[in-house]
């Protein structure tokens, strides 16, 4: 006598956002996509991510696992943000830096 087990696919939020990163790499989207927030609506999982300035919301059917709708908006910047790159930033302190070096060096200081 065998005992058949059947195994239950279990889909909760950490993969629908597996899955919706997956999505967004094949769209072409590669990056490292921060997860925002998951919401289950009825039997549809809403996942929102980010990357940077780009926002993606994407609809997953929890029973049948399918992608029922998405969208990708350009963010505006927040208000805790920076114009400057980390680039920029550490530019500016390495001229600064020599500047006062230098100034020192021809006895300005």
């Amino acid at each position: 006598m065998s005992t058949a087990t059947t195994e239950v696919s279990r889909f909760d939020a950490e993969n629908a956002t597996a899955m919706t990163a997956e999505f967004l790499k094949r769209l072409g989207y590669h990056g490292n996509w921060q997860p925002m927030k998951v919401s289950l609506d009825g039997e549809l999982y809403v996942v929102e991510m980010m990357f940077q300035r780009l926002t993606a919301k994407v609809q997953i059917n929890s029973q049948t696992k399918e992608i029922k709708e998405y969208e990708l908006q350009k963010g505006e910047e927040t208000p805790h943000s920076s114009p400057f790159s980390k680039g920029k930033i550490m530019f500016l302190i390495a001229a600064i830096s020599i500047g006062v070096v230098m100034m020192k060096l021809i006895g300005a200081f």
